[in-house]
């Protein structure tokens, strides 16, 4: 798209950046990092009013969702079990994936929903793959750093549903929860 997707209104009169970083500022986590690239300015603007912490990637322009990552990772607190890592742009995640990811989370195990056979998101990506997350060479996919997911079946189609053209996001708004 020409215009930031992130920035475009949502159902509930939000910017979808807002809408699905408030769906995280309502879960009670213990710290929620938003990782910023084009438009930050703007993108924290939008998210102004929330309990989100934005954190600037100065190589978003790069396209590589791994400095995004990396940027997020290092801006959370040391004690935290896991982290949950979505892409802005999926505003159909419902509340209660997260809630089941949570309640399935085991040390040392990362978790990530699946509808119809297709992986979706967020993935809650465990603390023991940090490290080796962080330390990816730049170009790597994050998908190289996973390791083992174990993938929760749900009934959501929003996990694997993205705004990523103005067909699809017109489509999109339009369509029921």
């Amino acid at each position: 798209m020409v215009e930031n997707k992130l920035l475009l209104p949502w159902r509930d009169g939000q910017e979808i950046v807002a809408h699905v970083a408030g769906m995280y500022a309502r879960a009670g986590l213990a710290d929620v990092v938003l990782v910023t690239g084009r438009d930050a300015e703007l993108v924290r603007e939008a998210v102004s009013k929330l309990r989100v912490r934005c954190v600037h990637n100065p190589d978003y322009a790069a396209g590589e969702m791994l400095s995004s990552l990396k940027a997020g990772l290092r801006a959370l607190r040391g004690d935290l079990a896991g982290a949950f890592v979505q892409p802005a742009d999926m505003p159909l995640v419902p509340a209660d994936v997260l809630g089941l990811l949570m309640a399935r989370h085991e040390a040392g195990m990362s978790l990530a929903p699946r509808y119809r056979g297709q992986r979706g998101h967020p993935v809650l990506l465990d603390r023991a793959r940090w490290s080796g997350m962080l330390a990816l060479p730049a170009g790597a996919k994050p998908r190289d750093g996973l390791g083992r997911v174990k993938l929760l079946d749900v009934e959501a189609a929003g996990v694997v549903l993205d705004v990523d053209t103005r067909k699809t996001y017109k489509r999109l708004v339009g369509r029921g929860s």
